[in-house]
């Protein structure tokens, strides 16, 4: 804990009434002192960021400029957040022998392959506490993720940055946002679909109705590690205007579990060359949905609903 105390001229200001002192600086409470001090703070997270979890709240920026209330509450959604994944959380899973039937071999499949996946995972699945689940041989985990696109057909493109280096996907391009199925998902219909919207509206802060998703495939690819847990349903939004371009196109999308991206619209023609060219960043699912989905015409493959 670092106390910030007031210099000598401000108490003796303080104490006169003369408050807010313009002009007057003490020993510590001055720009060059300060400076210095906010370097070494972040110079010390970069150094423990690997041991520890650290999130930066930038109070000078965006609505928590001059903002307490704003500032309290993204801090209070942090604490909160920490303290939800320490809470019991169940994700819907299914059997992996089962699962792995629906795709005869393959990585990716669409239409009623994929419709078939979906369904099993609705019908047939079970949510189960994510750290058993995690830890089970036995089950892979559904994973709706959502292509994003403008009406000229341009596809979303994020970077990726993790709060972990050795995450996978840290500092990978993807093409898609999503995460797992919570049980609350199963609320309101179908789970696959209302996890995915809420997904999309915590990562993208993107807020859309359940019928403009569009299941597009589904891949499963059992590489080892965590590729071999998860599965993703892959569906598709696409923007009744081109105007979403200026609110998503060059942004920066902070979650409070740590993970930022940055966004841009990229051409599909542009993102099928990118496959070709030595050190392509694309992670292994956004290749997939690349080579698959979206160059085999486009992502209208598999416009069956749930």
């Amino acid at each position: 804990v670092i106390v910030m105390t007031a210099s000598p001229e401000q108490s003796m200001a303080r104490e006169k009434g003369d408050l807010p002192v313009e002009g007057v600086t003490g020993s510590i409470m001055n720009e060059k002192w300060l400076s210095q001090f906010k370097e070494n703070i972040l110079q010390t997270c970069g150094r423990l960021e690997k041991d520890f979890r650290i999130f930066q709240v930038d109070t000078s920026q965006n609505g928590a400029k001059n903002n307490r209330e704003k500032t309290a509450e993204k801090v209070a959604g942090i604490v909160l957040d920490l303290i939800a994944e320490q809470l019991e959380e169940d994700i819907l899973c299914a059997a992996k022998a089962e699962m792995v039937g629906f795709f005869s071999g393959k990585d990716c499949v669409t239409g009623k392959a994929a419709t078939a996946v979906a369904g099993y995972f609705v019908k047939s699945g079970a949510y189960i506490q994510r750290a058993k689940a995690e830890g089970s041989k036995d089950l892979v985990q559904a994973l709706p993720i959502v292509i994003v696109r403008n009406k000229s057909g341009r596809v979303l493109q994020l970077r990726r940055r993790e709060k972990s280096p050795e995450n996978p996907l840290n500092d990978r391009i993807v093409i898609w946002a999503g995460g797992h199925v919570r049980k609350e998902d199963a609320n309101n219909g179908n789970s696959l679909i209302h996890g995915a919207l809420r997904e999309l509206h915590e990562e993208l802060r993107l807020s859309l109705e359940a019928e403009s998703l569009q299941l597009v495939g589904a891949i499963y690819s059992d590489l080892g590690g965590s590729t071999s847990k998860h599965v993703a349903l892959v569906y598709q939004w696409t923007a009744g205007s081109d105007d979403v371009d200026i609110v998503l196109s060059g942004t920066e999308f902070f979650e409070r579990r740590g993970t930022s991206l940055s966004g841009k619209f990229v051409e599909v023609k542009d993102l099928i060359a990118s496959l070709s060219k030595p050190g392509q960043t694309l992670e292994p699912w956004s290749e997939l949905i690349v080579r698959e989905i979206l160059g085999a015409g486009g992502g209208t493959a598999g416009r069956l609903l749930l």
